[in-house]
């Protein structure tokens, strides 16, 4: 008799006292994690068919919402609270202002240049340009990507309270204040500069399935900039929850990988967790876990 009261009384539960579910979103995946403070209470992956969602944008917002929606209720949680983290591939970062451009490289600007037009773009994250006194930048996303991300979420039955670019979260999850920051997504690989805890430039890299090609440009990228300034001697690396581990050991070496496990900035709850990287999930989630 208990255990159907407590089977009916799941759902008001839910309703009354929603859980807080991060979402990591990727073309081939979405992973899911819940925490008690910061003790990991639940880790999970839903495989995404080819083509449901492409460069971070759904294509079919209706299929998406239902396959989102039926895995969180099988899982217990019914009408969660979202906080999501979009791929780098749905972000650009720009220039917003500044008239003394001298000191910034032509790739730099080609860098920071908007692939969209201005009034589409909504802006996730300011910050001066130290390199260019006057100037700042942003990760800004495109505003129907927005849209078409909180349609999904609305038609799924869950509340989305944040949707955030991934550049932000790994900026926030490894709180380096000058060097570089490799982020690995499964589509590609990207690479920021960092100075005085300022984003200033970004290069595109190859995905991590192609680890040699994407060792070679990196090399590139770093020898371009060692010939202009004294290279940064701390390369932190943010991977995506969706890497199959195989890539992730390929690329291993004497990077800093961010891993909020093995730092101690995450308690692990669970008998086995998956082999997932948390990095950009930590970073969502650092934003309000208290200290």
């Amino acid at each position: 008799m208990l255990a159907g009261v407590q089977e009916r009384l799941g759902p008001l539960q839910a309703w009354l006292f929603p859980q807080r579910v991060y979402l990591e979103l990727q073309d081939q995946a979405i992973t899911a994690m819940v925490l008690d403070g910061r003790r990991l209470t639940w880790l999970d992956q839903l495989t995404l068919p080819p083509g449901l969602c492409v460069g971070g944008r759904p294509q079919n917002g209706p299929a998406l919402a239902d396959r989102l929606g039926d895995w969180l209720v099988e899982q217990g949680y019914a009408g969660a609270r979202i906080w999501a983290v979009l791929p780098g591939a749905a972000s650009e970062l720009r220039l917003l202002k500044g008239s003394a451009l001298a000191p910034l490289m032509p790739k730099e600007l080609e860098a920071l240049r908007l692939p969209w037009p201005a009034e589409t773009a909504v802006d996730l994250l300011h910050a001066p340009l130290p390199t260019c006194p006057g100037s700042s930048v942003s990760v800004a996303v495109e505003a129907a990507l927005l849209e078409d991300w909180i349609d999904v979420f609305a038609d799924a039955g869950l509340g989305l309270d944040a949707l955030e670019a991934a550049p932000v979260c790994a900026l926030r999850g490894v709180g380096l204040q000058s060097g570089w920051l490799l982020g690995l997504e499964p589509e590609h690989s990207w690479l920021l500069r960092l100075e005085q805890g300022a984003p200033t430039w970004q290069w595109r890299l190859p995905p991590p399935a192609e680890p040699g090609a994407l060792q070679a440009e990196l090399a590139q990228c770093l020898s371009y900039w060692h010939s202009r300034a004294p290279r940064p001697s701390s390369i932190a690396v943010v991977a995506a929850a969706a890497l199959p581990a195989s890539c992730v050991e390929a690329l291993r070496g004497e990077l800093e990988w961010m891993d909020p496990l093995a730092a101690g900035a995450l308690e692990n709850g669970l008998a086995d967790p998956p082999a997932l990287s948390l990095g950009l999930l930590w970073g969502l989630a650092a934003a309000e876990v208290q200290p």
